[in-house]
């Protein structure tokens, strides 16, 4: 399907918004506008500037050209931003045939660490792993990396094994660049100016979708749309009005919020946002401890495990749903003959309008409910919409920091944490 724009839109008209909360806002939100612009001219942070890249992405494209001529799967190793994103581009876009199988170890879990290194040599030598760490000493990844490093050396040997690393990181010499030129892996630089859960559409998103074989230029031309409508449309843009009516919730006493995706191939984007909406928002502010509680959940799924709390539980949730217009297949329920009288309201339709009611149901239910809730809809399920959808949630979140007053881009809570587990590792 070639996607045109608009790639994405909102319907607010369930959101519980009054226009005079929004009008009273203008002021704050324009100086948001104002700030944002301000970091992204001075290249303190680089997100936005990721969809413009060239260079990068010409790397991107010319590794992964040569590992999907050598090999048949990757193995990526990262967590947090250096996993959740890959994962969610993984999922939702990667159909071909043309392109490499990507598993993802984004969790020190001895079972899932023994199932990644269990294969066989023939398995190992049609295998690529791609370790992704900014820093470079993240204790999660590394540790994962040499437990899979090894297993590699014992099945294709030590000199043969240099060829199936690809390593992506801060482009200074931190420890695993250092490995990485003694070992002489290929190195494929993470950008210094961009934080990992908002590293998605960097080379640390982009390398692994391009090896499965998803067109990481479609990806950019949605997320480059997004920017380039945010830059145009100022304060009045989408991701600024979605911060703006979220922002006025959360300040109303809705403190958690749902992203709740009505397709299949979506449930990780719903977990992405969930660390980008989470990490960059939760945080302490002088003596008071801020920030909504994202919640991951899926569609139509979730109507029959949390919509009875969202609809009759405390009225503390904004919910987002995420709409796609038309599915690439189009199955429907078979026709449906004598003794099936129950079930005729059914008989004949497609799959694409069960989950177009299901959706329709639900937010009406909750409005009615006086349940805040929005739709994100997407026309389909393409590499420019969900390049779109990426980049909106991030603009999106770096604006919802700005009126909130929080740095949208650190994470002392978990550093402190990793501080902690190391020292406790050090000690035993």
């Amino acid at each position: 399907m070639n996607a045109r724009p608009p790639f994405l839109t909102y319907d607010a008209t369930r959101m519980h918004v009054r226009a005079a909360d929004l009008r009273a806002l203008r002021a704050p939100l324009t100086r948001a506008h104002t700030r944002i612009e301000s970091l992204r001219a001075g290249g303190e942070h680089g997100f936005f500037d990721l969809p413009f890249e060239t260079d990068s992405v010409r790397i991107v494209k010319e590794t992964a050209a040569k590992a999907r001529k050598r090999f048949r799967r990757m193995i990526v190793i990262g967590i947090g931003g250096s996993d959740l994103g890959a994962r969610t581009l993984w999922q939702s876009l990667a159909h071909s045939d043309k392109g490499m199988a990507l598993g993802f170890l984004g969790n020190p879990d001895p079972e899932l660490l023994a199932a990644y290194t269990s294969g066989n040599k023939l398995w190992w030598k049609e295998t690529a792993v791609c370790v992704v760490s900014k820093s470079g000493s993240t204790l999660e990844t590394m540790s994962m990396f040499f437990a899979v490093r090894e297993a590699l050396i014992r099945n294709v040997g030590l000199k043969q094994h240099v060829g199936h690393v690809y390593v992506i990181t801060d482009p200074n010499h931190n420890a695993l660049h250092k490995l990485a030129d003694d070992a002489g892996y290929s190195l494929i630089p993470h950008p210094l100016n961009v934080g990992g859960r908002f590293s998605v559409l960097s080379t640390v998103g982009l390398f692994p979708a391009a090896c499965a074989g998803i067109d990481i230029d479609d990806l950019l031309e949605g997320a480059r749309w997004m920017e380039n409508q945010r830059r145009k449309q100022k304060a009045a843009s989408l991701p600024a009005q979605f911060a703006a009516m979220h922002y006025i919730a959360y300040k109303k006493g809705k403190r958690m919020h749902v992203l709740m995706p009505y397709a299949a191939s979506l449930s990780e984007l719903a977990f992405w946002y969930r660390q980008l909406w989470a990490e960059s928002l939760g945080k302490q502010k002088g003596k008071e401890h801020v920030g909504p509680t994202p919640i991951a959940a899926f569609g139509a799924a979730d109507q029959h495990s949390q919509i009875q709390l969202y609809n009759e539980g405390p009225n503390d949730k904004v919910v987002t749903f995420l709409r796609v217009d038309h599915f690439t297949t189009h199955p429907k329920v078979p026709r449906l003959g004598k003794g099936m009288e129950s079930y005729q309201y059914m008989s004949g339709m497609t799959f694409e309008q069960i989950m177009h009611a299901e959706l329709e149901g639900t937010s009406k239910a909750l409005y009615e409910a006086e349940r805040s809730n929005g739709t994100l809809n997407i026309p389909a399920i393409t590499p420019q919409s969900i390049g779109a959808v990426l980049m909106f949630y991030e603009l999106a979140t770096a604006y919802m920091a700005e009126l909130m007053g929080v740095d949208a881009y650190n994470q002392p809570g978990v550093e402190a944490g990793k501080k902690i587990a190391k020292e406790i590792l050090t000690a035993s």
